[in-house]
């Protein structure tokens, strides 16, 4: 059985066209992936904690911002490994 890795995910739609602005690159061993997943994680929970209590009112908005941007960077992690993981199981290649 090969080792499992990712499969190409694009992520985070443009506002004004219907395109995505990145995607995770295929072939990216699930260790690795799921390490970067744990990073981005913590630093958006650690973002969403310091929002609420922003001294100033611009930087609320942009510590929420940033926090739903690693969101959407671990969702899309996980959502490539999980696609790797059916496609070694479907015996395809990933």
């Amino acid at each position: 059985m090969n080792d499992p890795t990712t499969r190409s995910t694009p992520f985070i739609r443009c506002d004004h066209v219907d395109l995505h602005l990145f995607a995770v690159q295929s072939g990216i061993p699930l260790l690795d992936t799921l390490e970067h997943v744990a990073v981005y994680l913590s630093c958006a929970e650690a973002l969403a904690h310091q929002a609420p209590t922003a001294t100033r009112p611009e930087h609320c908005g942009s510590l929420y911002w940033a926090s739903q941007q690693m969101l959407g960077t671990a969702r899309a992690l996980v959502q490539a490994s999980i696609d790797g993981l059916h496609a070694v199981h479907a015996g395809d290649e990933a």
